[in-house]
């Protein structure tokens, strides 16, 4: 019994300094293999500049979009690199905003954000719808690559895989538009941060909270550092910047990373060191302007650090003990990371100032142990209930039909030509209509086959992917009917091609021969998706799906309901 216990302890204390030592100075590699086909979202100053040539802070914007939307996104961070150290090496083609094929070699620096090739399905057109909502275009448009090699060795820090960031971005004291700023200049989607006094951090699944500069006391600043204290304790991450810092530190409820509090120094001028480049704060390229402005830029230690308190930015010679960005950790995990950041505010337009930002993002982006994002992100509302196409006169027509239209943001239109590949051809706003709305998509037919699938984005910011419809020029084929998912929580999509414009009665029985559902579709000449509503199938098992049109010519398949 005792060397049971024994191995029981040591393996929790393995565990226990593991998930500690990807927060903290000195992380251990964790290297994997990424495979040819992966995406990069490039996060350095070469490979992803704006329309300005600096530094595409909608980068991060898209990452948090991808997460939203359930991609597996990791972040890349390769451990004991130095300042503006290189992350990996690959020879990649650029695939968005546009294809530049032919593979080049390219060095990823100041960690950049990784989808394995196996994770990509749908992405593209993610990224496209990315770009659409938030009106980006020409070098404003984020560039994404991908390898077409394998690369060996990749440092894989974090694992984002089903984390959703959510800022809470506290108004005691009355300067929350500083870091509403950054999310805008990032394009965060607006799901992800709202503001807050503090005290619903733990109920409203934040992941990470924010207090710009706040020089104010009295009872509201006590309960939010309160809150934020009791946050951070069980794994939420929090950053102060600015004044806020004096006030976080040197109030005895704080003390996040000394015994004793700070002085304000402000005296780090041309000559400071980044110590921990390798950590995911400091995710960045070039330099940071310690001395952008406010009334506290950098400080030092009253008394000794505590916390497992670390340096991201200080002075050197005769400013070595001047520190102007820290982080401290309270949590045996995932997150519980306190990060200080110096100067009031940063200007989106100047590359050292840029840095800060993106140091605000960093840390926004670095997983916590209160992601809750089943509570967060609710199913979309607005449904694809039939979506079909044909021919007609050398034009395409598309048509479907969404219910609850109300709660409908955009509908895009995506179009291939050879059934992988698809380009974003037209982006929908709703109608005005309430409940079920009807919408179609014309244009001239220029070749003998093609691929079309719709996407939904509703006013949270979630979405919904179609079956494909396939259109082809030649002659109507015969009618045919094919399950396209197995039943699960989501609708049965049914696509059924019909040589004319027809009516149809659909039936599914289960295996005993009951009748569960029935219900009259209207059929254009093509390719027609029916949705069967989920909850028509209540046991497991395997069901019959028949179509009568009105002909009386039968037509019959079985799906799983799983």
């Amino acid at each position: 019994m005792i060397k049971t216990i024994l191995t029981v302890s040591i393996c929790f204390i393995t565990l226990l300094l593991h998930a500690q030592n990807t927060d903290l100075p000195g992380p251990t590699p964790q290297l994997q293999t990424l495979p040819s086909g992966s995406y990069i979202i490039a996060m350095d100053n070469t490979l992803q500049l704006n329309s300005a040539g600096n530094f595409n802070l909608k980068a991060y914007g898209l990452v948090v979009y991808l997460l939203n939307n359930n991609v597996r996104v990791k972040w890349a961070i390769k451990a004991g690199k130095t300042k503006d150290g290189i992350d990996f090496t690959g020879t990649a083609e650029t695939i968005k905003p546009t294809l530049v094929a032919a593979g080049a070699a390219k060095n990823f620096k100041a960690g950049p954000f990784v989808i394995f090739a196996s994770d990509t399905t749908g992405v593209a057109f993610l990224i496209d719808a990315f770009y659409a909502a938030n009106s980006l275009t020409g070098l404003n448009r984020p560039t994404i690559f991908r390898l077409t090699a394998d690369v060996t060795n990749v440092d894989i820090r974090y694992d984002l895989s089903g984390f959703r960031p959510k800022a809470a971005i506290l108004t005691d004291g009355g300067n929350q538009n500083i870091h509403l700023a950054y999310m805008t200049a990032a394009a965060i989607p607006a799901i992800s941060y709202a503001t807050s006094l503090g005290t619903d951090l733990l109920i409203n699944c934040f992941t990470f909270a924010s207090e710009p500069h706040n020089g104010k006391t009295g009872t509201a600043v006590n309960n939010a550092i309160n809150a934020i204290k009791d946050f951070v304790t069980k794994g939420g991450n929090f950053l102060a910047q600015c004044d806020a810092i004096d006030n976080y530190e040197n109030n005895s409820l704080g003390r996040f990373q000394t015994t004793g509090g700070i002085k304000v120094t402000n005296t780090i001028g041309t000559n400071y060191t980044y110590p921990n480049p390798d950590l995911s704060l400091s995710q960045y390229e070039g330099n940071y302007d310690g001395n952008a402005g406010g009334s506290v830029r950098d400080w030092k230690v009253i008394g000794t650090t505590i916390n497992n308190q670390h340096s991201h930015f200080k002075g050197t010679l005769a400013d070595t003990m001047a520190i102007g960005v820290s982080v401290s950790k309270h949590f045996n995990g995932k997150g519980g990371l306190v990060f200080y950041v110096g100067n009031h505010d940063f200007d989106p337009s100047k590359a050292a100032e840029i840095n800060g930002i993106r140091m605000y993002m960093n840390a926004f982006l670095t997983p916590s142990n209160t992601n809750c994002p089943l509570l967060t992100f609710t199913p979309l509302d607005a449904k694809l209930t039939q979506f079909s196409g044909n021919t007609q006169n050398g034009k395409t027509k598309l048509a479907w039909t969404v219910s609850n239209n109300e709660s409908v943001k955009q509908i895009f239109v995506e179009k291939s030509l050879d059934g992988t590949n698809f380009s974003l051809v037209a982006v929908y706003p709703p109608s005005t209509n309430t409940g079920i709305s009807n919408y179609q998509y014309t244009e001239v037919q220029n070749v003998t086959k093609t691929y079309y699938r719709l996407k939904l984005i509703d006013k949270q910011g979630s979405s919904q992917s179609s079956p494909v419809v396939f259109i082809s020029y030649q002659e109507s084929q015969q009618p045919f009917i094919r399950v396209l998912n197995d039943a699960g929580k989501d609708d049965i999509m049914i696509s059924y091609h019909s040589n004319k414009k027809d009516m149809a009665n659909f039936y599914v029985y289960n295996s005993s021969g009951t009748r569960v559902y029935s219900g009259k579709h209207m059929l254009v000449e093509g390719s027609n998706i029916v949705s069967i509503p989920a909850t028509s199938l209540n046991q497991k098992g395997i069901y019959f799906v028949e179509a009568i049109n009105q002909d009386n010519s039968v037509l019959k398949t079985k799906l799983m309901k799983l």
